[in-house]
């Protein structure tokens, strides 16, 4: 419901309309205003048999034991191929909380791929997920919000600004084999837009490495890779 204005905002009831959000390009998005229904307070982005055991999990120790548990099987966030997805509107949460967020392949990882200048995600909390980057040599990002910030020229913000406000990462496994140490952080893997603004967010719990060589995943990561950006 909704046509896409501040007013009037594309109202997402469900996991189904969320992805196809993130899998849009940013010309489908670009000045558009999207929010979660006020009524759903909770998002499991797994089976509904796994849904009352991920929720419960209070730290990313034990996020990281129950996803990598091979009894299971869980479903990917958003398949392989989805790097050409990039937000470009205005997304608020309303509160949401997003659990099981689940990804394990050679491509980007995050609850958007690429979020372009102009964009602003608001008021959305992602807990107990588990992210990991499997390439060691493309170089893919990995953040929980989003995996990279890009300037595409679609987003509203001649300025290249990012805006992130009232969002929390919490009890999150977070891993990129990547060699690149520029690729990876909490909130955003890689700033490419030209600034990111950040409000009133909070990062708690996460266990956030990367490669430092092959094997050892002991280089904590930052809140988001800054290399050759402002914040």
């Amino acid at each position: 419901t909704g046509n896409g204005t501040k007013d009037d905002p594309y109202i997402i009831n469900s996991a189904d309309e969320l992805a196809y959000l993130v899998s849009s390009k940013a010309d489908a998005t670009a000045g558009k205003y999207f929010e979660i229904a006020e009524d759903i307070g909770t998002i499991v982005l797994q089976s509904q048999d796994f849904a009352a055991e991920i929720t419960a999990l209070d730290s990313a120790a034990a996020v990281q034991a129950y996803f990598e548990n091979e009894e299971y099987v869980f479903t990917e966030w958003i398949e392989k191929g989805w790097e050409q997805a990039c937000f470009a509107g205005n997304f608020n949460g309303n509160g949401v909380k997003i659990y099981g967020l689940y990804t394990v392949s050679d491509t980007n990882a995050g609850l958007f791929s690429t979020v372009d200048a102009g964009a602003a995600i608001r008021n959305v909390v992602v807990l107990n997920a588990y992210f990991h980057s499997l390439s060691s040599t493309a170089n893919y990002q990995v953040g929980a919000i989003a995996a990279v910030t890009s300037n595409t020229g679609y987003g509203a913000d001649a300025a290249g600004v990012v805006w992130l406000d009232g969002c929390v990462v919490g009890n999150c496994y977070m891993r990129n084999d990547a060699s690149d140490l520029a690729r990876s952080g909490v909130l955003f893997g890689a700033a490419s837009s030209d600034s990111v603004v950040i409000d009133n967010c909070m990062v708690y719990g996460n266990d956030a490495r990367h490669s430092a060589t092959a094997g050892d995943h002991s280089v904590a990561m930052p809140l988001i890779n800054t290399t050759n950006n402002a914040i």
